[in-house]
């Protein structure tokens, strides 16, 4: 009888992932549960330590964060979308210096602000070609058979020079038996969470559940295939030369690990002199090319047109006033020990630190907090680096009108 529900439920939820107008879990499907908003996660390669690709004058790193924050900028203005940058200063995302560790963090990032889709920003760039150039003869003797003999030897001059390639190209995930992928999806996707999923699934890695979370990724490949090849159409439209979209099971870590569909744009060759020009002084018209690609992927999904998905769709939710004050702080840890708030265990931390004392089971607790912050944005971004520091166990905690909301 089991048997029989496990292929019932698996029916109905590859029925979902089959239909992108229906709604999906948030962080692990096409579109986000009830009223929530859809979440994109812009990743500008590079950064900091890691300039990536250098051109004569630029970096791949500082030309990803200028289409990536204008991209941005166009994509926050559309409703119910909300946008999460990797970073938004020329520096490393995670607050370190080694650049493996900041690839898992972008992955991670996006993961837990439960991104629908991973839009990453790179420039391509090729080897020096190698010339060889005769530039003469030079006459040389050698011995032959005990007799001096002459010879004329040709003289070479070598050289490099830039590469002349152009174009746009697209990179997404490519469909195969990734057990990799997988875990990343079966890891990060919020529908673990959900009652009937936990009822009917376990984690054993079960024949069944191989083909849900196949079917999930399938699905996201297919997602991502759309938005790449409608990214390059409008790469096309402009002028730019079609590399086409590229499938890839290796080396991008950041499409390897997100749970959504997601996809990687080379916008140009920065170590061509023209191409590197062209992508400093026409990023407003490449972030346009992606936002309108974004802007038909959204409405492909949401099942709208393109001027209801800029409008906000044909039903807007009103939203009820809230007058309360919110903030949010960082808590650190819980401790029995009362440390004072100069303690050198939070020497390294750059902010204002507080204590709150509690009673729990006739026990006195401490809870040491970290900072004051306008947003959940913008206390979630400083979250990985205080777990850098050593605060392995710390989290957000919200606050209304002064009085902590949750635990």
């Amino acid at each position: 009888m089991m048997r029989f529900w496990n292929y019932f439920f698996l029916c109905v939820f590859a029925g979902m992932l089959s239909l992108p107008a229906v709604a999906q879990n948030e962080g692990g499907g096409v579109l986000p549960q009830g009223n929530k908003p859809f979440v994109v996660i812009i990743d500008p390669g590079h950064g900091g330590v890691d300039p990536g690709a250098k051109g004569k004058y630029s970096t791949e790193s500082q030309v990803a964060l200028g289409i990536g924050l204008k991209l941005g900028k166009m994509i926050s203005e559309i409703p119910d979308v909300k946008v999460y940058y990797t970073r938004t200063t020329d520096a490393l995302p995670g607050g370190g210096t080694n650049i493996n560790a900041a690839l898992r963090w972008r992955a991670n990032f996006a993961n837990r602000m439960g991104g629908n889709v991973f839009i990453s920003i790179h420039c391509n760039s090729t080897k020096l070609i190698r010339h060889r150039e005769l530039i003469g003869h030079k006459t040389e003797y050698v011995r032959v058979h005990h007799k001096r003999v002459k010879r004329r030897v040709p003289q070479y001059r070598y050289y490099t020079t830039q590469s002349l390639q152009q174009g746009t190209e697209v990179y997404v995930w490519g469909v195969s038996k990734d057990d990799d992928k997988n875990l990343a999806l079966r890891e990060n996707a919020p529908l673990l969470n959900d009652p009937e999923y936990k009822a009917m699934f376990d984690s054993s890695g079960s024949a069944i559940n191989t083909i849900f979370w196949n079917t999930v990724q399938r699905e996201y490949t297919k997602q991502s295939l759309a938005l790449a090849a409608d990214v390059e159409n409008q790469f096309v439209k402009i002028g730019r030369v079609d590399r086409q979209v590229k499938q890839r099971q290796v080396g991008i870590w950041v499409l390897h690990a997100t749970a959504m569909p997601s996809i990687l744009i080379e916008t140009g060759f920065i170590n061509n002199p023209v191409e590197e020009d062209y992508l400093n002084t026409h990023q407003e018209e490449l972030s346009t090319c992606i936002y309108n690609a974004f802007v038909n992927y959204l409405a492909g999904v949401k099942g709208e047109t393109t001027a209801q998905v800029l409008a906000g769709g044909t039903t807007p939710v009103v939203a009820q006033k809230d007058n309360s004050h919110y903030s949010y702080k960082i808590q650190l840890l819980v401790s029995s020990n009362r440390y004072s708030v100069d303690d050198a265990k939070f020497s390294k931390l750059d902010g204002k630190i507080s204590r709150e004392k509690d009673k729990e089971n006739d026990s006195t607790l401490y809870r040491y907090m970290f900072g004051s912050f306008g947003t959940n944005d913008d206390a979630s971004r400083q979250l990985d680096m205080i777990r850098l520091m050593g605060f392995k166990d710390a989290f957000v905690v919200t606050f209304r009108n002064g009085k902590r909301i949750d635990q």
